[in-house]
């Protein structure tokens, strides 16, 4: 029988969820993929198929519901890439639904010109990308009551 190894890359993160805890641990990142171009994003996980998401703390392995996640911030030096940056930048204050208010930039650089704060909130994504100082700060759509352009 052959021994598959997929090889991975243990990024740090720390998670807010929808009971107001938060988490902090290590999350697993393909190095190579069939259908991807290098190190796997935090983004492609949090946006991909799965439901769980494995999360490596002190105390363990845990297995996160997505839907329970409301951010997950990932140091930005390990996860922007500067294609981000395209676009119009807009500074935004995010109100989560467990009450914390957010100053954060996006940038919005989306077809047919559409570069409004609105036009980003509404893509079909899970999880929108955020920057807060020197993070990326992925916010759950679904979990966001408010923002202010």
């Amino acid at each position: 029988m052959e021994d598959h190894h997929i090889s991975v890359e243990a990024r740090t993160v720390e998670l807010v969820l929808t009971n107001g805890a938060r988490l902090s641990g290590e999350m697993f990142l393909q190095l190579h993929g069939l259908h991807q171009a290098g190190t796997q994003r935090v983004g492609e996980v949090l946006n991909g198929e799965n439901n769980f998401l494995p999360v490596r703390t002190a105390e363990g392995l845990k297995l996160v519901n997505l839907t329970q996640i409301v951010a997950l911030s990932v140091s930005a030096e390990t996860e922007f890439d500067p294609i981000l940056a395209i676009g119009e930048e807009h500074r935004v204050r995010v109100t989560t639904s467990v009450g914390e208010t957010l100053d954060a930039r996006i940038h919005v650089n989306l077809p047919s010109g559409n570069n409004r704060v609105k036009d980003f909130l509404d893509q079909q994504k899970r999880f929108l990308l955020f920057i807060i100082e020197e993070n990326v700060v992925y916010i759950a759509r679904r979990k966001i009551l408010l923002v202010e352009d």
